[in-house]
Parts: C-alpha cells; sequence; structure tokens
C-alpha cells in the first residue's frame, strides 16, 4: 500500500464522521469486512499488536472511527437516514428482521432462542439476521455468562427527504 495509503488513511480519520452519509459509513465499513473476511469484533479479536502490520493497526484505526460512528447515531435510539441511505438500508429491513426488532422492542433484550421460539424461526435463521443488524448498528450483543444477550439500539428511525 505504501505512503499514498497512509496519506488516505490520515485523511480519513480527520473527516468529521458526524457530516458523513450513513451509506457512505457503512460502505466503508462493508469494504474493511470484505478485505479481512470478519466482522470488526473479530477482526479486534483476531489481531495480535506484537504481530499485527501497519496497515492492520491503521485499517484498525479507520474501521473502529466508521463503526463507533455507526453506533453513536444509532445508541441515541434514533436513526435520521436520507433517502439515498434508506435505499442502502431497504436489503436490511426484510419482514423477518423487522419482527425480530419488534419483538426486541417489546421485550428489551432476549437471546438467540427466546426470540426464535417466540416467532416460530429457526434458530440459525434468527442468528444470522442478528448478525446482520447488529453490524449495521441496530441491535446490540452483550456476553453474560455463556448466553449472548440481544437488545435493540434503534427506537425510531426517521426519513429526511431533503
Amino acid at each position: 500500500m505504501g505512503s499514498s495509503g497512509r496519506v488516505r488513511t490520515k485523511r480519513k480519520v480527520e473527516e468529521d464522521l458526524s457530516e458523513v452519509p450513513l451509506s457512505k459509513l457503512l460502505s466503508e465499513i462493508r469494504k474493511f469486512e470484505a478485505k479481512y473476511g470478519k466482522n470488526f469484533q473479530e477482526f479486534i479479536s483476531s489481531l495480535k499488536e506484537d504481530r499485527a502490520s501497519m496497515e492492520e493497526l491503521a485499517d484498525g484505526f479507520v474501521w473502529e472511527q466508521y463503526v463507533s460512528e455507526v453506533l453513536r447515531r444509532s445508541s441515541m435510539g434514533r436513526l435520521e437516514l436520507s433517502v439515498e441511505d434508506a435505499k442502502e438500508l431497504t436489503e436490511i429491513f426484510t419482514p423477518a428482521r423487522l419482527e425480530i426488532m419488534g419483538y426486541l422492542a417489546k421485550k428489551k433484550e432476549a437471546t438467540v432462542s427466546e426470540i426464535a421460539r417466540s416467532l416460530r424461526r429457526p434458530v440459525g435463521s434468527v442468528s444470522e439476521m442478528l448478525k446482520i443488524l447488529e453490524s449495521k448498528g441496530l441491535v446490540k450483543s452483550e456476553r453474560r455468562g455463556k448466553r449472548k444477550i440481544y437488545s435493540l439500539l434503534v427506537r425510531e428511525i426517521l426519513l429526511r427527504m431533503g
């Protein structure tokens, strides 16, 4: 990647991410996921700082900035989307995923098994849908012993028309 990669990375870090459209943030996150074949949490867990390349460390830093901004926006409980952002997310808002989000809105938190049982869906299918929702900053998970508990981050989605 050479010095041009470092310059590009530095420029990205200096951007005010609060002004970057959600679709661009998600696109950048997807590029990192494709490059490393894992989501951010898996990447960080597998990263050994004493053996990581400069590129991996720089990518990890920039990737974290994008993930943090998506989570910051969704942690406010309100996600504002432009029409362009909404188009990007239409593939995410399938009836099944909306059903999962609705269940979490009512229950506040639940395990994959609880959600699957309540919605009468296979555990594996629900687990995959939750991973997608989590990667987009719509739900979060927390380990409690051997259990993974999911909760909704976004309670309100607003569409800006201009």
